[in-house]
């Protein structure tokens, strides 16, 4: 089953499907923090350690999968349905929902669908200023 290819113009793993048979991770970050995102919005922060300056804990291999995360919920006020901007953790049939997601270099971004609505997100981890400089 084809989850998603290489695209090398644009340099980025595009997932075409969510429901991967394990979560996908992409690393972004800098000298002092960085993150862990997967292709549904799990991960962590850190602060300089992976290993011990974390914010939120990712843990492999555990139910429920890529949780906890950085999560955006959306909600339709009309008819009271909701959904998250990535697939997880609300989980709608993939029948109705649709989305890409995009690893590239320090970024990922999330594109959804459901419902006619249209959502994107990108994630990322700014370069530190450096205060010498200005740059």
């Amino acid at each position: 089953m084809k989850y998603g290819y290489f695209d090398d113009a644009a340099m980025e793993y595009v997932i075409t499907r969510p429901d991967t048979p394990q979560s996908w991770s992409n690393y972004l970050g800098s000298t002092q923090y960085g993150a862990i995102i997967t292709n549904n919005a799990g991960g962590y922060g850190f602060y300089q350690s992976g290993a011990r300056g974390r914010f939120l804990r990712l843990l492999f291999n555990r139910v429920p999968l890529d949780q906890p995360g950085r999560y955006l919920y959306l909600r339709d006020r009309q008819s009271g349905d909701y959904w998250s901007a990535s697939w997880q953790p609300v989980g709608k049939p993939l029948e109705k929902y649709q989305s890409t997601c995009r690893h590239g270099t320090a970024y990922t971004t999330i594109q959804s669908r459901y419902d006619g609505i249209l959502s994107e997100t990108t994630y990322f981890v700014p370069l530190a200023r450096n205060s010498n400089t200005g740059v």
